[in-house]
This record gives C-alpha cells, sequence and structure tokens, in this order.
C-alpha cells in the first residue's frame, strides 16, 4: 500500500494498493464511516465508487472530484511509478 503524495485531505486515508488492477484508481477512507474508490482517469461523474454501507457527504465528493481531476498527472505518474516497483520485485 503507497500513501497518494499529490494531495492530502485532514482526516482521510488516501492510498494506492500495491499491485491493483486497472482503470488507475485511489482508495479514500474515513475510519469507521466510508470507504470509496476514486478512478482518477475517468469523467467526474464517472470517477467515484462508493465500497461498503457508509457514503461522505456531497461536499466530501465534490472536494475529491475536484481533487483528483486537478492531479491527474501526479497521480497516474505515482501510479505507473508504483506498478513498475511491483513488477521489478
Amino acid at each position: 500500500m503507497a500513501t497518494v503524495t499529490a494531495f492530502q485531505i485532514s482526516g482521510l486515508k488516501i492510498w494506492f494498493c500495491s499491485n491493483d488492477h486497472e482503470p488507475p484508481h485511489f482508495h479514500v477512507k474515513r475510519r469507521g464511516e466510508w470507504e470509496v474508490k476514486v478512478s482518477f482517469l475517468l469523467a467526474p461523474d464517472d470517477m467515484i465508487e462508493i465500497l461498503g454501507s457508509g457514503s461522505p457527504s456531497k461536499k466530501e465528493l465534490k472536494t475529491l472530484t475536484q481533487l483528483a481531476v486537478e492531479h491527474r498527472l501526479e497521480l497516474l505518474e505515482q501510479w505507473q511509478q508504483i506498478r513498475e516497483s511491483e513488477a521489478g520485485e
């Protein structure tokens, strides 16, 4: 598991899973409340998948979407670096 370095949000854990599947995405979790998967190369309306039973607020979803769009290039670079390092091990 690798922490997302493009941005951080206080109170949230944001990470890439090592050796994860396509499409490029990261996970965000508010402990004990909710977890989402953000496929950051998709259109903003399609990029967030809610995992489990809890759900982020509309404000949190909007913030995640905006940050994912703003930092797409950095996120993709980190995704590719993680995948390359996993392939080399």
